[in-house]
């Protein structure tokens, strides 16, 4: 019964070209953290970290 795979069976050895691929470098994302960026009234994140007041409710930054 050569080629034919029944329930159960290991499964075939898949050979060096079929071997998982190396793990891939990690990418760069978002900061750690967005505090900076937060709204304190209405929780809106704001576009920089600088902002003077709220784009979303005009509240004073604090």
């Amino acid at each position: 019964m050569s080629g034919t795979a029944r329930p159960g069976d290991p499964d075939p050895d898949p050979g060096p070209e079929m071997a998982d691929p190396a793990p891939a470098e990690p990418e760069g994302g978002d900061p750690a953290c967005w505090l900076e960026r937060v709204c304190a009234d209405c929780g809106a994140i704001q576009d920089t970290a600088q902002f003077a007041r709220c784009a979303r409710c005009g509240a004073p930054r604090e």
